[in-house]
Formats: C-alpha cells, sequence, structure tokens
C-alpha cells in the first residue's frame, strides 16, 4: 500500500471531487506548515533577543555642554545557542576557512556605558543593525574607562541614532568586519569625546535635515571652545578617547582565525 494518497482520477464526477478534496488537504497542510515555519521563526527571534527594544533612557532635554562625565567601554558574551547561531549567520566558519587575517569573536558584545545606561549596536530581525539602549547591569559587564563627555543620557541615546543611521546608509547588514559593535562603540565615542564639538555639530546637523530627528538645540554653540584648542590650555587635560577604546578591545577581544577550532564564548 502507498504512503501517499492516491491521485484521483479526473475522468469521472467522482474523480474531480476526490480531486478538489484532495487539493484542499494540500493547500491545507501546505498553509499550516507555513503557519509553524513563522511561529518557529519568531520563537528563534525571541531566543536571540533580535529586534528594538523598550528605550530605557528617560526623556528630558539633550544637553552636549553639561558637566564632564565618564566613559566606559564594556563587554559581555553573547553565550550558547545565540552566540553559535549568530556566528553561524555571519558566516564566520566559512570567513576561518578562507584564512584571511584575523576576525572578531562574534560572541564577544562590545557596547559604550555612560551613568546608569549602555548604548549599543544590535540588529533587527533581518539582521540589519539598530541602536538599543539598556539599563546597565554591572554584574554582565567587563568595563574600561576610556575618556569622558559632556552629553547626558538624552544626547548620548540621540546620537547613539545618529551614528546607527550613518552606518546603515552605507550598509545596513550587520557584517562582522566593517558593521560591528566595535565599529559603532567607535563612531560613537568619536563625537562625543571632549574636544569633538565641531565635528559633532556637522555630523548631527546634517542628521536632522535629512531625517527630521534629534531635539538637540544650538549645535553650533560651543560653551566649551577652550576644549577645542590644539594644543589644548594649560589645565585642560585632553583625553584620546577612540584611541584609548580601540586599544581596549583589541587587548581584550578574542581574535579567531584559520588556526581556531572553536568558537570561544567567555
Amino acid at each position: 500500500m502507498s504512503d501517499h494518497p492516491e491521485e484521483p482520477d479526473s475522468g469521472s464526477e467522482e474523480g474531480e471531487s476526490k480531486r478538489r478534496s484532495w487539493n484542499k488537504l494540500l493547500h491545507k497542510g501546505l498553509a499550516k506548515g507555513k503557519d509553524e515555519w513563522v511561529k518557529g521563526k519568531i520563537v528563534l527571534q525571541k531566543s536571540l533577543g533580535l529586534g528594538p527594544k523598550p528605550n530605557a533612557v528617560p526623556d528630558a532635554e539633550a544637553d552636549v555642554a553639561g558637566d564632564m562625565r565618564t566613559v566606559e567601554i564594556g563587554w559581555h558574551p553573547v553565550a550558547g545557542f545565540a552566540g553559535k547561531w549568530l556566528a553561524e549567520r555571519t558566516g564566520l566558519g566559512k570567513k576561518i576557512t578562507e584564512k584571511i587575517n584575523k576576525y572578531p569573536d562574534p560572541t564577544q558584545h562590545w557596547a559604550v556605558l555612560v551613568g546608569d545606561y549602555c548604548h549599543e549596536l544590535w540588529m533587527d530581525e533581518h539582521l540589519d543593525i539598530i541602536y538599543i539602549n539598556e539599563k546597565i547591569n554591572r554584574e554582565e559587564w567587563t568595563t574600561f574607562e576610556v575618556g569622558k563627555t559632556r552629553f547626558n543620557d538624552q544626547a548620548l541615546k540621540e546620537t547613539g541614532e545618529m551614528v546607527i543611521h550613518n552606518m546603515r546608509e552605507a550598509r545596513a547588514g550587520y557584517n562582522l568586519i566593517s558593521n560591528n559593535c566595535q565599529n559603532f562603540a567607535v563612531n560613537l565615542l568619536d563625537v562625543v569625546q571632549l574636544g569633538a564639538h565641531r565635528e559633532f555639530a556637522t555630523a548631527f546637523a546634517v542628521y536632522q535635515k535629512a531625517t527630521g530627528k534629534g531635539r538637540i538645540k544650538d549645535l553650533f554653540l560651543d560653551q566649551h571652545p577652550e576644549e577645542q584648542a590644539s594644543p589644548p590650555r594649560p589645565g585642560i587635560i585632553r583625553h584620546d578617547t577612540v584611541h584609548n577604546a580601540q586599544q581596549v578591545m583589541m587587548e581584550n577581544t578574542t581574535q579567531l582565525d584559520n588556526h581556531t577550532t572553536c568558537l570561544h564564548a567567555h
């Protein structure tokens, strides 16, 4: 006896009736299969934490000229199934076998931390990059102080959104080498560090004009011009925040190359 339903003979009324019934069952099965696939996809996305997350930064007026605040970068592991899946989807295994230099471990996630909040690059359901922020749980992060900023939380949030917008304009999809969390951290620090007001104001004005977003006012009013001076005036301490961050990430990120036999999840 065949395991497959017998396809009816279309040469009779009975055969035509059976054909309609068979087609109905087939379409029902396909619809059920598609529904199960969609449900499975949603479960996978949720398990990985992909997609936007609720904004954690309280709404306030953005200020880029406030008191100095400590800037840190930090990392935590994307462990277990999520880290393994991310590595596979970003083509890490293929890149290793191609023997092309070294690559940052995608299961090691970096972010910029200021005050009570971390500012991060993450991914949506299509693996396109997005901006998110979260309240810091210090137990989850390994952190390193890299410099100072005068941006308050709202200004950092809006600037993080600008940085992701600019990165997406160049390339929307996450890329292990050129569109990752480390690239975001460097790009964000480059415009929020002390002494970068002119560069930030110009970039943010372009972003506002292009998107209509962002509430930072008086962009080109520099309340701390002495920090722009080169060399800085006596008594002004300049932190090369970007260089410090790049050095920290280089020294503290696992590098995977063609000799690596497994993924490192710290």
